[in-house]
């Protein structure tokens, strides 16, 4: 496998269930998250996907990308509250920078949530193989030749990030500097390995069709597979977790709890 594969091979609890179970609890970290407004509440949902990628081992994956992650969190809390009225006390007034309380609350919850959402898509990529994503969505009845674009591209996303790799290393030996302390210096550098990169997936793209054509690949016909996963009880467990989450969630914020 892929150096630079999301998946982690490992035998939790997450790993054990059902792909389409593992979109249901999906869902029911994601519905609270998007339901709720204020901080507090979705942070609920936030803490549940560190902890599923702490028993899904995914952790190391989240070392990985923490600083996207850490970068869409800053970019929000500077973003939000211009999109919400001041209301409250006056948390921060330090020049032109002027916040109240409801739009740093306001700012945290949106940042919340779109970083609970990025983490529980890592959660279900560490504990999902591809063709586990694949058979899961066929369980849905969508059609095989989504699943099967859907897996190409699951597919060729480690080899883009190793063709990456690659081009760097060659770069570099031929003396680019890509380590620059100087942010705006160091997005410079990355210029000349965009090209290269670009073309190698595309050839990489063009090769695999070529072979998929040669061997009468038709995603037009209809298709048996080799394995057929059935739910087990602790797959109904979690889609009843997820309706009960669900229902619960939409409830309390129709109420007004967790809202603005």
């Amino acid at each position: 496998m892929s150096s630079t594969s999301l998946y982690v091979d490992a035998d939790s609890f997450l790993h054990r269930l059902d792909p389409r179970a593992k979109l249901a609890l999906l869902v029911a970290m994601a519905v609270p998250a998007y339901t709720f407004g204020r901080p507090a509440f979705i942070a609920i949902p936030f803490v549940a996907a560190l902890v599923g990628l702490w028993i899904g081992q995914g952790l190391r994956n989240l070392r990985r990308v923490w600083f996207i992650i850490v970068a869409l969190f800053v970019v929000g809390l500077v973003v939000w509250p211009g999109f919400v009225e001041r209301g409250g006390p006056v948390v921060v007034d330090v020049g032109p920078l002027y916040l109240t309380e409801r739009q740093t609350l306001f700012a945290l919850g949106r940042s919340l949530r779109i970083t609970s959402f990025i983490l529980g898509g890592l959660v279900y990529v560490s504990t999902t193989s591809n063709e586990e994503i694949v058979r899961g969505m066929r369980g849905l009845g969508l059609p095989y030749a989504f699943c099967f674009a859907v897996g190409t591209a699951l597919r060729l996303f480690p080899t883009f990030l190793d063709a990456a790799g690659t081009v760097r290393q060659a770069q570099e030996a031929r003396g680019l500097e890509i380590s620059s302390r100087n942010p705006i210096e160091r997005a410079r550098s990355f210029i000349p390995l965009l090209i290269p990169v670009f073309m190698t997936a595309f050839r990489n793209i063009e090769t695999q069709s070529m072979a998929l054509e040669a061997r009468g690949f038709d995603t037009r016909s209809e298709r048996t597979f080799y394995r057929d996963s059935d739910f087990a009880f602790r797959d109904w467990l979690a889609v009843g977790f997820t309706v009960a989450v669900s229902v619960a969630s939409i409830a309390l914020s129709t109420m007004g709890v967790g809202t603005f």
